[in-house]
């Protein structure tokens, strides 16, 4: 039983829950006495947009990461081909090699991050592999994928025989006498000075053949750059050492700081300067859908001047673009290994020079919430272009350059953020991740396009207006 004492205090308590309750919490107190002119409303709005098919003619092939060699021929978006340029260096400084050193062997070794593959059955395909030596300096070549032409390397391949590789995860290849013998011709200032060793050994350019394939057929591969070596074994004299035809090994590094990827498509015959039902979109030099800015200006024209609108008076709270597409139940699989993982608006940028002209997203993507990572759930990709469209309300002179094109982005976790700043070819963020166009992986994916029957591209505007 509860005694006089334990049930005053359960009284209390009781009342505290009774009068708390009934606390009613009015947050439109007060609104009455603030002016219309002081409250933002937002409002918003959709349009569908033009889009179209565009093929572009080069794209960076400058990459800090990987090195990528093979083919692959897809039904829909056809033949992909690539290869690459890269340096060599010592790996040490100081070294000497001692007199007349005799060589033994040299070889190659390469250790395989991954493989693109579309069918199962041609992960261990085999593939003829051609290695030559640079005759151009890597760093005097302009680094786009269509750079490296046969001027640039001696004909006559350096790899021994016509190596083969069954995509494992690594490959052995054994080169000339020829070419070890220059190695072991590497003076001591030249271990003490990469710049002098670079000016006489210009680099590796490494090819596969191209043959006919069936649709689904090939295979592209990617080596880590700084992961990769050559090997050369040569007997060492150097009588002050006491050696005498000692068996000893050099080891140079392949892949110094960076590599010109050479990947190439043909699928620009998916190009189309008309809206269509279907958009296509690829990795590397692949067809992309374009957006020109000056269909978007004259969208925003209309829908300020249909509303009594003036550009002064809009502010854009958020403007994204709506990328929907179909899913096929059918090829499932496809839409983690194949279709873009993100897509995003790119421009053709350039450094102030006439040539290095390049694709990279807009500096936005650092910024905004919605990057256009693929919603399986939605079928839709979501691209925020918000300073994008309000910079556009402003520009009364739109033109070509502001032109978009969507492309397959990749991303890239930094230990610090000055770690890819010598890079012409891609955007920076200012913490540990950076975003540029992809031309490292094959990706590939069709959208829906302008034509469509329900779901077409579209852009969604949340506004305000001021006076």
């Amino acid at each position: 039983m509860l005694n006089k004492r334990n049930f005053v205090l359960l009284a209390f308590l009781s009342s505290l829950f009774v009068y708390t309750s009934c606390i009613e919490s009015n947050k439109t107190l007060g609104s009455q006495f603030i002016p219309d002119d002081f409250v933002l409303k937002l409002h918003n709005a959709e349009f569908e947009i033009p889009v179209t098919n565009s093929a572009i003619d080069s794209v960076q092939g400058y990459n800090t990461s990987y090195m990528t060699f093979g083919y692959l021929n897809d039904e829909t978006f056809g033949y992909t081909s690539g290869g690459f340029a890269t340096n060599i260096t010592p790996f040490t400084d100081s070294t000497y090699l001692g007199i007349n050193p005799e060589l033994k062997s040299v070889y190659l070794y390469m250790t395989i991050d991954s493989t693109s593959i579309l069918r199962e059955d041609q992960r261990g395909i085999p593939q003829n592999i051609y290695i030559y030596k640079l005759k151009t300096d890597l760093d005097t070549l302009e680094m786009f994928n269509k750079s490296i032409t046969a001027d640039d390397y001696y004909p006559t391949p350096i790899s021994v025989g016509t190596p083969v590789f069954f995509g494992d995860d690594s490959i052995k290849v054994y080169l000339s006498e020829e070419f070890g013998r220059e190695l072991l011709a590497t003076s001591t200032a030249e271990y003490d000075s990469t710049a002098l060793f670079i000016e006489r050994m210009k680099g590796l350019y490494f090819a596969t053949d191209t043959p006919e394939l069936n649709s689904g057929e090939g295979r592209m591969n990617y080596v880590t750059i700084g992961s990769s070596s050559i090997y050369v074994k040569y007997l060492l004299t150097d009588p002050q050492r006491g050696f005498y035809r000692k068996d000893t090994t050099e080891v140079f590094a392949l892949g110094y700081s960076h590599s010109i990827n050479t990947t190439q498509t043909s699928s620009r015959t998916l190009a189309n300067e008309d809206i269509s039902e279907k958009m296509y979109i690829q990795s590397f030099d692949g067809v992309k859908p374009h957006i020109k800015a000056s269909d978007l200006k004259d969208i925003l024209n209309a829908w300020i001047s249909q509303n009594g609108f003036t550009k002064e008076s809009l502010v854009i709270a958020r403007a994204a673009l709506e990328f929907p597409f179909e899913f096929d139940y059918d090829h499932y699989t496809d839409y983690s290994n194949i279709f873009p993982q993100q897509i995003y608006p790119c421009v053709f940028s350039n450094d102030q020079s006439d040539y290095l002209e390049f694709l990279s997203p807009l500096k936005e993507i650092y910024t905004n919430s919605s990057i256009g990572m693929i919603n399986r759930s939605l079928n839709n990709y979501t691209c925020e272009i918000t300073n994008y469209i309000q910079d556009m309300l402003r520009d009364d002179n739109v033109t070509s350059d502001q032109d978009l094109y969507i492309c397959p982005i990749i991303s890239y976790e930094t230990q610090s953020s000055s770690s890819y700043m010598y890079s012409y070819y891609y955007s920076y963020s200012s913490g540990s991740t950076y975003y540029g166009m992809d031309n490292q992986n094959y990706r590939h994916g069709v959208l829906n396009g302008s034509d469509h029957s329900t779901k077409r591209p579209k852009l969604l505007i949340t506004y305000s207006l001021v006076k």
